[in-house]
């Protein structure tokens, strides 16, 4: 019974903060979508283009080649989609 309270409650203090902040958290959500979505973006294009200096044989290098078009190419999409700047 007790954990039955503490459930109900805990879904009580999400809904008086959804009624009192509702906008806020939806803002909150949005720019954590954002930055993550940034952070991400960066970090692994830094890590591929960071790779460039190693000796690979044709086919990885045709490979590792793919692999940066391929960011590069999802870079607008992504940043069309979370508003992030890339």
């Amino acid at each position: 019974m007790r954990t039955l309270i503490r459930r109900d409650w805990s879904d009580w203090k999400y809904e008086i903060a959804d009624i009192l902040f509702g906008k806020e958290l939806d803002e909150a959500y949005a720019m954590g979508i954002t930055q993550g979505a940034e952070f991400a973006t960066r970090k692994l294009s830094f890590e591929v283009k960071l790779k460039r200096n190693l000796k690979l044989t044709k086919t990885e290098e045709r490979g590792y080649d793919l692999a940066i078009d391929a960011i590069e190419r999802v870079k607008p999409e992504i940043a069309r989609s979370t508003g992030a700047l890339l």
